[in-house]
């Protein structure tokens, strides 16, 4: 594994100073990433453990697109548009369940088998000749890995186990696959640009002051890496520490001394993220995996589950408990900072970030953005309704410069 230096990451010209004010409230940027971020990059659906059985399945729905994944018969993973052929209806309404041996539409009946090809048309006289090997679901590309399914609606290059090749030491070690639901799923939703929510969420640097419970636990040795591949990646150990919060001392004491884990992992915390806002954190008793997302105009979400083996020992138990009392208060905590820095971006006083070295992972997921969509390097908007063509402008330009 390669960590990158933040004197390389900062190199880049505007990484100091962030991404600019209007990118985090402009719809028409937030339409072109939706289209040339979000929808290209693999997206987190759920853990295999959450659609056990043939029939199981479990939904996502980003901008106008709609994914269903399913367990089929055979026990494979499989994605499909929850889109019927017939009139466009979802095929499934909720967003887990189960259905049986077929998915049938809620509108007009029509189904389709767990594999995705067309199972029955009701009153099929009535229309002309259906080729029925065309009308099937369509599917989307799906890769499941380490048990957490992902999808992508379009584009290509590499899958999620490539780019997550620099981390594979550490997280093979934690048996994901194996895991079972902990708990609720969580869900904070948000009135703003999902950048703003990444933004917080990609730095270590406040949590001495936004976070003291959790920086009483892991106190300095709290540390961001961005690594080789563009994976980021946060660590803090609590080994040898004395804290001064009891549910911090009733958690460490709680963790079982026996653990199929090397000896470090038990006294860490651990959080790997895949741009653009995919983050799976490593616990000694537990998995935690959420997502940040956009989810309309100038809304976005923070969406999240825990996983873990099964363990019957009381004090795991216990210990889990605590763990997520401790984070979803740390969630919370976020949620204030993430809406004060927000507010903060459309004020006329704001003309820009200054970042640290310890904000490293927030300019590398900037640079990665800058690279993607060069209109956001401009210090000013375009002219509105011109985004696009100003974008595509700036792009052809750079495919320009890099040839001579």
């Amino acid at each position: 594994m390669k960590i990158i230096s933040p004197d390389e990451v900062f190199r880049q010209p505007g990484a100091r100073r962030g991404l600019p004010g209007w990118t985090y409230h402009s719809d028409e940027l937030a339409g072109l990433e939706l289209e040339r971020i979000f929808l290209r990059h693999w997206l987190y659906v759920a853990h295999v453990g959450e659609i056990p059985r043939s029939g199981d399945y479990a939904c996502f729905a980003l901008g106008d697109e709609r994914a269903v994944v399913v367990r089929d018969g055979g026990g494979e993973i499989r994605a499909f548009h929850n889109v019927c052929r017939h009139r466009a209806s979802r095929v499934v309404a909720d967003d887990r369940g189960h259905c049986g041996k077929a998915f049938i539409c809620p509108f007009h009946g029509w189904s389709y088998n767990l594999d995705g090809s067309l199972r029955n048309v009701p009153r099929a006289d009535t229309f002309p000749d259906i080729d029925r090997a065309a009308f099937g679901l369509k599917p989307i590309e799906c890769e499941v890995w380490h048990g957490l399914i992902f999808i992508r609606f379009a584009g290509d290059g590499p899958g999620v186990a490539e780019q997550f090749a620099p981390a594979e030491h550490e997280i093979g070690l934690y048996r994901i696959a194996e895991m079972q639901p902990f708990g609720k799923p969580w869900r904070f939703p948000f009135e703003l640009d999902w950048k703003a929510v990444a933004d917080i969420d990609g730095e270590g640097y406040h949590v001495p002051v936004g976070h003291p419970e959790l920086f009483d636990l892991v106190g300095p040795t709290y540390t961001d890496q961005f690594v080789d591949g563009g994976l980021a990646r946060a660590c803090g150990s609590f080994a040898g520490r004395k804290f001064k919060f009891e549910r911090n001392r009733d958690y460490v004491a709680a963790l079982p001394t026996d653990s199929y884990l090397p000896e470090a992992c038990r006294q860490q915390w651990i959080y790997w993220g895949l741009f653009p806002g995919f983050v799976v954190t490593l616990f000694p008793d537990q998995v935690e995996v959420y997502q940040i997302y956009p989810s309309g105009r100038r809304r976005s979400v923070m969406a999240g589950a825990s996983f873990a083996l099964p363990d019957d020992r009381p004090q795991m138990q216990r210990a889990r408990e605590l763990n997520r009392a401790i984070n979803m208060d740390v969630g919370g905590e976020d949620v204030d900072l993430v809406n004060w820095a927000a507010a903060g971006m459309r004020s006329s006083a704001f003309d820009g970030m200054l970042l640290s070295d310890l904000e490293v992972n927030v300019a590398s997921y900037h640079n990665r953005l800058r690279e993607l969509l060069p209109v956001v390097c401009l210090d000013n908007a375009p002219a509105a309704g011109t985004l696009r063509e100003v974008n595509a402008r700036l792009a052809a330009e750079r495919r320009v410069a890099a040839v001579r």
